[in-house]
């Protein structure tokens, strides 16, 4: 048994279920089908471990993904959140929901986000900094792009947890005198969803129950891990799955945590690993940001990547 669990991972590690990569955006759907194919036909081979019954189950996760999809693509925005909402906190699978699954609570030290800010009397105090390096005021939705984890004009915060990170995300460089970074230490642990690929490591050291529930995790996090090399359009199919499940962790209101944790894909790609978190704010009619959520951390412009543009001779402002 342990022979072909090592078997196994080996298979899932040599054709690489973590990031999916298509050319151009209307290829996303058609490369998810064959992808997770692909992991079908892997997980049949291997009978010992995963019989008819679990086959039956892996199709369930599967065919909820892809009937989300094509929902929302149809238009039918409502039904397709109400998908991957049963998918992850209703419908139960293998005795328990997915999202007991995904749920982790740790403790991060610190965080990192990074803007490219032209105009720099916007940031002339330690406070006018804090609110510029924070999520974008609720006012000025008009600015926010669409983002793999939020639809346009949604201002979630996006955190990395490595400057390198920051970096990979906005395809920094070299040091501009424009380019800002801020800490964000946080004051308490962080309760969040964990899209990231850590539960496949050491899979052989695993019990087939736990291997079991790994193949379904997969299967959401590569609908959420899906590259596109030739981006050209505003509107992303490829991140029509994550925005879902953002909506339905928003609209969850009995947990209490509002973030989810990914892979870089861009650090990924440039054989590093690095995670983002993305925190999802909570409209308040009296502020124009997240006031809560303010409260997590404790912001402080980055020694290294501050107002200021270190040399060996000077200091540029």
């Amino acid at each position: 048994m342990d022979k072909m669990k090592l078997s196994f991972e080996n298979k899932i590690i040599k054709n690489n279920f973590i990031v999916l990569k298509c050319d151009f955006d209307y290829q996303s759907y058609k490369t998810y089908l064959s992808k997770t194919l692909q992991l079908k036909k892997i997980i049949m081979e291997y009978d010992n471990l995963f019989d008819e019954a679990y086959i039956k189950i892996f199709n369930r996760v599967r065919d909820s993904i892809t009937r989300a999809w094509r929902t929302y693509e149809k238009g039918d925005i409502r039904s397709a959140g109400n998908i991957i909402y049963n998918l992850l906190f209703s419908n139960k699978y293998l005795g328990h929901t997915l999202c007991t699954e995904f749920e982790k609570n740790n403790f991060v030290n610190t965080l990192y986000r990074g803007r490219i800010i032209n105009d720099h009397s916007v940031i002339g105090s330690i406070d006018e900094f804090i609110l510029q390096i924070f999520h974008i005021p609720f006012d000025k939705r008009n600015l926010v792009a669409n983002e793999r984890y939020s639809i346009s004009g949604f201002p979630c915060l996006y955190l990395a947890n490595s400057i390198d990170g920051v970096k990979a995300e906005l395809e920094i460089t070299e040091l501009s005198h424009n380019f800002f970074i801020g800490d964000f230490k946080v004051n308490n642990s962080i309760k969040y969803f964990d899209l990231t690929p850590t539960f496949l490591k050491n899979l052989n050291q695993l019990s087939v129950t736990k291997i079991k529930v790994a193949m379904l995790k997969l299967l959401l996090l590569m609908a959420c891990s899906i590259r596109v090399n030739k981006k050209k359009s505003n509107y992303c199919s490829n991140y029509v799955i994550p925005q879902l499940v953002t909506a339905s962790i928003a609209s969850k209101a009995k947990y209490n945590y509002r973030c989810i944790k990914y892979l870089s894909i861009k650090s990924y790609l440039n054989n590093k690993i690095d995670y983002n978190y993305v925190f999802i704010p909570e409209f308040q009619k009296d502020s124009l940001h997240d006031t809560k959520l303010l409260k997590m951390f404790d912001i402080t412009p980055n020694e290294d990547y501050n107002i200021f543009v270190k040399t060996k001779e000077t200091v540029v402002i």
